[in-house]
Order: structure tokens, then C-alpha cells, then sequence
């Protein structure tokens, strides 16, 4: 489904991702682990183009994102046209929720199909009710996000994101931002999500999480991807001491 081959990505003379590839097969769940600052947000950035890559390229299902490899090697940039199309096949969450605060969430739901795909407004309205129903929130398509709590408010940003019909799904630390006792309605979405066979890279400290739901976790440190494995080899067994440093911490 994607494949990222070589990334590279600068801050000036920081150099945030080192040659990071990665394949996601179609229904699989890869969880990204690893300390702050690791590049791990970064690299989910990337993978839609919210962040333009330095060096390397990025394909989904075999179509480029961004930049496209010519038959010599060279990386031309693609065109925004063919980058806005593709996205609209990512759908992605992030740490803060960046609801619309003047709209209820039924129509934050709404806004993308009515505004990318001009569905009609019907149509929109049945299939954004469906998913508020579908995250746990059918009783709460009238209420503005002040209104909300910090996990319905998550709740609603992945009923939009789902609103576009993604083929695949990239969540940036969904929990980072929520109290202790919200965090698991939110995961629990996620879950049901992967059971349906959703394509989802996910980035998340909830090592409980990973354990249950990825079926590979990759370990990135300092830019670089040093690990990838199996949840139960990863957690019980890791190869390379800076994940076993790092996992000693925190388990």
C-alpha cells in the first residue's frame, strides 16, 4: 500500500530523518515507537507530504507522492495536483483534534466530503451520522466541540477523517493530549479499526496498545529506523540495545 525508499528530511542543518524506508502492506498495522524527537511525527508527516521530503520518494500503491523517480534515477517534484489526490486517499489524525469550534461535530464530519468531493449534502450528512454513530457519538452530532470532552473531541477528528474514505489511516500520538481515563475510547476506535483490516500506521507511547493491535512495531531513534519485529519479539526480545534501553524505561 505504501513504501517509503530512502527518506531524507533537513532543518537547516538538522538532519531529522536518516535514510528511513518502510513498507505497509494493505490491512496491516505498523506501530512507530521510539523517544522524543526521534523523527517518528516527522516521518508520518511525510508520508502524505504534510512535510516535503530532502532526499527520497514515497509511493502509494504504486503512484508517487510528491516526488516521482524517473527511469535514470533522477527525483523530479510531482505536481500539487497529484499530491492533494492522493492525500484525499490518507486520511490522518493528529495530537490536538483542530476540530472547527464554530461548527457542531456533525458538520466538522461534514466539511470534507461536502468541501473535496461536493457529494451531495444528503449524502454527506447520512454517511457523517453513520460514523458518529460508528465512534460511539450518534448522541452527540449537535454539540460544538467546547461542549465535547478532549476523547469525544478525538472521537469526532477520526469520524472526519474516516468521512473521506481513506484507504489508509496515519495517527500521530492520538493520546497524547487526553487525560489518563480518555485514553482508552480512543484506542478502542483504533482497534476496531484494525480488526475491520483498516491500513493504519500509528505513532503512540501507549506500548500496551502496540503489544495488542500492531501487527509490526518499528523502533526509531535519533532519525533512523534501528528495529522492526513483531510486537511479541519486540517487547520480550528486542535486538538492539537502544531499544532495549529504551523499552527498560518505560515497561
Amino acid at each position: 500500500m505504501i513504501v517509503a525508499e530512502h527518506i531524507n528530511k533537513y532543518y537547516g542543518k538538522l538532519h531529522v530523518l536518516k535514510d528511513v524506508s518502510l513498507t505497509v502492506a494493505r490491512g496491516e498495522v505498523v506501530v512507530i515507537i521510539g523517544p522524543s524527537g526521534s523523527g517518528k511525527s516527522t516521518f508520518l508527516r511525510c508520508l502524505n507530504y504534510l512535510e516535503t521530503i530532502d532526499d527520497g520518494y514515497i509511493t502509494m500503491e504504486g503512484q508517487p507522492i510528491g516526488k516521482k523517480k524517473l527511469s535514470d534515477g533522477r527525483l523530479v517534484d510531482d505536481s500539487r495536483k497529484n499530491i492533494y489526490r492522493l492525500r484525499s486517499r490518507i486520511g490522518m489524525v493528529f495530537q490536538r483534534f483542530n476540530l472547527f469550534p464554530h461548527q457542531t461535530a456533525l458538520q466538522n464530519v461534514m466539511e470534507g466530503p461536502l468541501t473535496v468531493t461536493k457529494i451531495p449534502v444528503a449524502e454527506a450528512k447520512a454517511r457523517s451520522l453513520a460514523l458518529l454513530a460508528k465512534v460511539g457519538l450518534a448522541d452527540k452530532a449537535d454539540a460544538y466541540p467546547v461542549q465535547l470532552s478532549g476523547g469525544q473531541q478525538q472521537r469526532v477528528a477520526i469520524a472526519r477523517a474516516l468521512a473521506m474514505q481513506p484507504q489508509v489511516m496515519l495517527f500521530d500520538e492520538p493520546t497524547s493530549a487526553l487525560d489518563p481515563e480518555l485514553v482508552g475510547e480512543v484506542l478502542e476506535v483504533i482497534k476496531d479499526l484494525a480488526r475491520e483490516g483498516m491500513t493504519m500506521v500509528v505513532v503512540t507511547h501507549e506500548m500496551g496498545f502496540a503489544r495488542e493491535v500492531a501487527d509490526r512495531v518499528i523502533f526509531m531513534n535519533d532519525g533512523c529506523i534501528l528495529e522492526e519485529a513483531r510486537p511479541q519479539e519486540i517487547f520480550t526480545n528486542p535486538a538492539h540495545p537502544r531499544t532495549k534501553e529504551f523499552l527498560s524505561k518505560i515497561l
